[in-house]
């Protein structure tokens, strides 16, 4: 892990943070956990967290909060709803094509 690249981490969650701070005041720190959870890639939440744990300068209050709660939780579900179309459904296909 270098230097450079936990600061990219940290730009990118500061930036989530700030963008859910003005659409959700009150849930920011919940919204930018979400997407973390979700949309991150687990090297780069463990990098991230990691981080946090050792003081974390420079994350936001709003980012700080998110990035903690990730060290509460397991790995998410690898497949969400949107990704579900592989179950092969009633037709038994793998497919999402029409």
């Amino acid at each position: 892990m270098t230097d450079a690249s936990v600061q990219r981490l940290v730009y990118m969650v500061n930036q989530i943070a700030r963008e859910f701070a003005g659409q959700r005041p009150g849930q920011a720190a919940e919204a930018t956990w979400d997407h973390l959870w979700h949309f991150w890639d687990p090297r780069m939440r463990a990098m991230i967290l990691a981080y946090e744990q050792s003081g974390g300068e420079g994350l936001s209050e709003i980012a700080r909060e998110a990035v903690a709660r990730l060290g509460a939780c397991g790995e998410p579900d690898p497949r969400t709803r949107a990704t579900q179309f592989g179950d092969g459904g009633e037709s038994g296909t793998m497919s999402d094509a029409g």
